[in-house]
């Protein structure tokens, strides 16, 4: 047991992988709320935070065992690399990268940082205390040049904020472009859907995608169509604009800032990242046969909201850059803010 000013660390058995053992870090702050993760993937497995009258309960989707997280996980709160979203024809520069979604290339390849197991140890500093997950990704790595270390780390605080902090290196110019995938149920429990959550975020304009969810290139303006949510919107409402539901990336302007708020349980979500875009996924017909509390997973049992750099930005030269140079060390941040109203 660690302790940093009633901040503590537990770290205890999770399962077994390739005969590698997982293992699993418990945060808590003084108010009892909880961060939990696991070394497999840096994989977020329970935020346990209070509603509005106080009861403490998980707000984001996970499994009750390990094993679930290897054969059925569509990415529940992992670490995505080492490039988030597709690339089309899984090509960049005189490189082919694995294709491993039709004709393209999606979440980093096969067995990469998502089903990994990270070294890991806690980190404490004065007002917070966390986990370092490290990670090599070898050249060559589903066809990425260069050897990449990367280290992630999670830091949990008294004020329930839990931040996230990527680094990375390479030794060759290679392309970079993490996100978290975790997907949050304010409810608690995931007792209710999510479409009676608000969703606002500085976003004047998203990224036009094909049938192949791929970036056409255009940047529309989201004003007076469906993808507005510069106001706080009801995702009911929503989808009921776009039945087909949100894999969508918004291009974040201003503070890029995003809010979640659960009225009912009065929970409030407030994330800032330095990151150029959050693709938000509303998990519209996302029927599956895994449980998620005890319950198949189902339409709307969650949303995730994946601050990135565009997707395949490699394509498209308006996007920002994800091409990193060796003897540079890159950053980037995200914060989560869990409170109520």
């Amino acid at each position: 047991m660690y302790g940093v000013k009633r901040l503590d660390a537990r770290k205890q058995h999770y399962g077994w992988y390739e005969e590698q053992e997982v293992f699993e870090y418990v945060l808590t702050n003084d108010r009892q709320a909880v961060f939990r993760c696991i070394d497999y993937g840096a994989v977020v497995t329970g935020i346990e935070v209070p509603d509005q009258f106080g009861k403490i309960e998980n707000v984001v989707l996970g499994f009750k065992q390990f094993e679930d997280y290897v054969n059925d996980s569509p990415y529940f709160g992992a670490v995505v690399g080492r490039v988030a979203g597709r690339i089309a024809d899984g090509a960049w520069s005189d490189y082919q990268l694995t294709k491993n979604e039709g004709q393209h290339h999606i979440h980093g390849g096969n067995h990469t940082f998502s089903q990994r197991v990270w070294e890991s140890r806690v980190v404490k500093e004065q007002d917070k205390i966390g986990v370092a997950f490290s990670l090599v990704s070898p050249d060559g790595d589903n066809g990425y040049p260069g050897n990449l270390h990367v280290t992630v780390t999670y830091f949990w605080t008294n004020e329930n904020v839990w931040e996230m902090l990527v680094t990375a290196e390479t030794d060759q110019v290679t392309i970079f472009n993490p996100t978290n995938h975790t997907y949050f149920n304010l409810s608690g429990h995931t007792k209710r859907d999510i479409l009676n959550h608000t969703l606002q975020m500085n976003a004047r304009n998203y990224a036009e995608i094909n049938e192949s969810k791929l970036p056409t290139g255009r940047l529309l303006p989201v004003a007076n169509t469906a993808f507005d949510f510069r106001k706080p919107k009801k995702m009911k409402t929503a989808i009921k604009e776009r039945p087909k539901g949100f894999d969508t990336p918004f291009k974040l302007s201003g503070d890029k800032t995003i809010q979640l708020h659960d009225p009912d349980s009065g929970r409030t979500l407030v994330m800032e990242t330095d990151r150029e875009a959050v693709v938000v996924f509303s998990t519209t017909g996302m029927e599956e046969d895994y449980l998620v509390d005890d319950e198949k997973m189902s339409s709307h049992r969650g949303i995730a909201l994946e601050t990135q750099e565009l997707p395949d930005a490699v394509n498209h030269s308006e996007f920002c850059s994800i091409v990193i140079e060796p003897e540079k060390t890159y950053r980037y941040w995200t914060k989560y803010l869990f409170t109520t109203q």
